[in-house]
């Protein structure tokens, strides 16, 4: 190979380098500008989804979102830290999607009912707000023992949430000898919105899951189904008998 044949070879190969060195370089900065532009790009859309007694609104508010967030300008974990500072929110997990929208995923500390000896809404882990208004949910009009209440609690959560709503007034009532002592200090009567009256004691709660088929071999009588009873068969005590 001759001289101007090997110094034109190299020439080539300094320009294919000069191409391929400028071609890295408009890669990177295409790629450095779409970043960019994309950090700069605001939320469209936020979707709230698991809530059944806070309204959106008031969930996206909390998060701090607005119209000018921007979809990489904040982080998950602060604005959901944020979000649990409220006692009916119990998880929260934030999702960034690619067409601009933002999911709020969060799940509720259900309200059981109104407990008017503390003025406070109670929550299926035990919690108690005070100054809260949910509608809809039964009201426990006189003062429980704390270890009978807390042990309803429990029961009361993994009561179906539409069963709770057919409760209007819940009275604790528990049985006592001629002595004065206790038969079953975990005594509760439950008025129904449907006019029927429960008796149940806490050993029972999950009776109450059922009582929409209990309730329907009653037909059309009114009464009082008792719950706290060991044996499978509830006795029905119609309503003037």
């Amino acid at each position: 190979m001759s001289e101007k044949q090997v110094k034109t070879k190299r020439k080539v190969k300094r320009r294919l380098k000069v191409k391929g060195v400028l071609f890295l370089l408009v890669l990177f900065l295409v790629f450095f500008l779409s970043i960019k532009m994309i950090l700069k790009l605001n939320i469209v859309t936020v979707v709230v989804t698991g809530n059944n007694y806070m309204k959106d609104s008031e969930i996206i508010k909390s998060a701090g979102f607005a119209n000018e967030t921007k979809i990489f300008g904040f982080k998950s974990k602060d604005v959901c830290n944020e979000l649990l500072k409220n006692e009916l929110i119990a998880t929260c997990k934030i999702e960034r999607k690619l067409d601009l929208k933002v999911e709020i995923k969060i799940t509720e500390n259900v309200p059981l009912f109104y407990y008017t000896s503390e003025s406070s809404v109670i929550l299926s882990n035990g919690g108690r707000v005070k100054e809260m208004s949910i509608p809809g949910i039964p009201t426990l009009i006189n003062l429980t023992t704390e270890k009978v209440l807390n042990e309803f609690i429990a029961g009361l959560s993994d009561v179906k949430s539409d069963i709770i709503r057919s409760i209007s007034e819940i009275e604790y009532s528990p049985s006592v000898a001629d002595n004065g002592t206790f038969i079953d200090e975990e005594r509760f009567i439950l008025s129904m919105t449907d006019g029927n009256t429960v008796i149940i004691n806490n050993r029972h709660l999950d009776v109450l899951n059922h009582y929409d088929t209990i309730y329907a071999t009653l037909g059309d009588r009114k009464g009082t189904l008792n719950f706290d009873c060991d044996f499978g068969n509830y006795p029905f005590t119609e309503y003037g008998e």
